[in-house]
């Protein structure tokens, strides 16, 4: 296995980018490019990509480090603001090394000094073996309180990319259906619009109920119809 997680983190089957969904032509511009990207090996692009919560971050940055994986390129992940995984700057020495790093929640260690010369060292190191950084945040870099000029120099040279939640009913359900196509089962349009309409147009929420219903297709043995879910979920 290529890549390298934290012990209690892992890549879930179904984060890849084929079940990502980008609205925007601009955003959806910008995501091929990055995912072009990866595909080179000599590629040196760096990226950054942010938004609100639900919008997909975690998911693009552990969708690139399977799809060069795939590759048999390693790859390492590391999500910054998990106070489960006491982090140092320190952590960040040597992974230059790695044609691929993703730093999730990068913004949770902004205005550390050492945090951002390890961060700058990282990315402009990458840079020179033909290796990349992509991380992410929640704000757009220009809102950062950045306390070193390395690290500012060294953010020149990262492409920015920033996520929009989807807000399309249609573009919700096929977000759903191609993440249960890679969980394995069809998830017809009709259900996808029930569980929009019933639930919200939250889809990290509706992925959980998504999850859960996989769950009980599985132990039931019954395909996943209207009234298999209304059942599962006890609403007429």
């Amino acid at each position: 296995m290529f890549v390298q997680l934290p012990l209690k983190i892992g890549l879930r089957e179904e984060v890849c980018f084929d079940t990502y969904i980008a609205e925007e032509e601009g955003v959806a511009f910008k995501l091929a490019q990055f995912q072009q990207s990866l595909s080179d090996r000599q590629s040196d692009e760096s990226f950054y990509v942010y938004g609100e919560v639900g919008t997909g971050k975690t998911h693009l940055l552990q969708a690139a480090c399977r799809f060069v994986t795939e590759k048999n390129r390693a790859s390492v992940y590391l999500p910054l603001a998990d106070s489960s995984l006491p982090l140092i700057a320190d952590v960040l020495h040597g992974l230059e090394q790695t044609p691929l790093v993703c730093l999730d929640d990068v913004d949770h260690v902004m205005g550390d000094p050492d945090w951002e010369l390890a961060l700058a060292n990282l990315v402009m190191r990458s840079k020179a073996l033909g290796h990349q950084v992509v991380m992410s945040g929640s704000s757009d870099v220009t809102s950062w309180s950045v306390e070193t000029t390395e690290w500012l120099q060294a953010l020149m040279s990262v492409m920015p990319i920033t996520l929009k939640p989807l807000t399309r009913k249609q573009d919700i359900v096929l977000a759903l259906q191609r993440h249960a196509q890679k969980l394995g089962f069809e998830l017809p349009i009709e259900v996808g619009n029930y569980l929009v309409k019933q639930f919200s147009n939250d889809l990290q929420e509706l992925l959980s109920v998504l999850k859960l219903l996989e769950q009980a297709s599985f132990v039931e043995k019954r395909r996943m119809t209207l009234p298999f879910v209304k059942h599962i979920l006890r609403v007429a």
